[in-house]
C-alpha cells in the first residue's frame, strides 16, 4: 500500500532510506499506513489509507511521505491498525481514521464516524503519551494515570468488563 514511503508499492527485503532528508525525529507504524514527525514539529502520512488514517482529509493512498496540515506543534505519534494518534507541544491529544469501536475517543462509535482529519479528543491539555491497538486505544495523561477506549471484545481496555467505551475511561 505504500506504507514504506518508496513512491512505490515494491516490497523491500533490507531496509530502504526514505527519502534523502536527515531530519526525522519519530516514526510509528500501523496496520499499512506510517506516521512520522521531524524536527520541525510537522507530522508527515504515507500508506493504506481507506478510511483517513493518514489524517489528510481524504481516503486517497499515498506511497510517499505527505504533510497533514501545516502545523508544527506536533510532539508524538501512535498508530492503531486503522487508526492514528498524535501528542501536540499543548498536551492536546488527537485522532483520526478508523471509529466503528470508537477507538477515536469521540464518544461516537458504531456510527460510521470515522474522521479522515485530526480531531482532538476531549479538551484536555495533560496527555502525555497514547498507543493504538487493532481496534483500542490507551493513553497516559501526566498525572500517571492510564486511559482506554475503543473495542474491548477480549477485556483488553483493562475495565474489568467487555463493554466497548468511545470516550476515554480511567483504568
Amino acid at each position: 500500500y505504500g506504507q514504506l514511503g518508496q513512491g512505490d508499492i515494491t516490497p523491500y527485503s533490507s531496509p530502504v532510506q526514505v527519502g534523502a532528508l536527515t531530519n526525522w525525529s519519530k516514526a510509528e507504524c500501523g496496520g499499512n499506513h506510517t506516521l512520522a514527525l521531524k524536527t520541525d514539529g510537522t507530522l508527515w502520512a504515507w500508506g493504506y489509507n481507506d478510511y483517513g488514517q493518514l489524517g489528510l482529509g481524504n481516503t486517497t493512498p499515498y506511497s510517499s511521505p505527505v504533510q497533514v496540515g501545516a502545523l508544527t506543534n506536533w510532539s508524538k505519534v501512535a498508530s492503531g491498525f486503522y487508526h492514528s494518534l498524535a501528542l501536540k507541544t499543548d498536551g492536546t491529544l488527537w485522532a483520526w481514521g478508523y471509529n466503528e469501536f470508537g477507538q477515536l475517543g469521540l464518544g461516537d462509535s458504531g456510527t460510521g464516524t470515522d474522521r479522515s482529519s485530526p480531531v482532538q479528543v476531549g479538551a484536555l491539555t495533560n496527555w502525555s503519551k497514547a498507543e493504538g491497538g487493532y481496534n483500542h486505544t490507551l493513553a497516559l495523561k501526566t498525572d500517571g494515570t492510564l486511559w482506554s477506549w475503543g473495542d474491548n471484545e477480549y477485556g483488553q481496555l483493562g475495565q474489568g468488563d467487555i463493554t466497548p467505551y468511545s470516550s476515554p475511561v480511567q483504568v
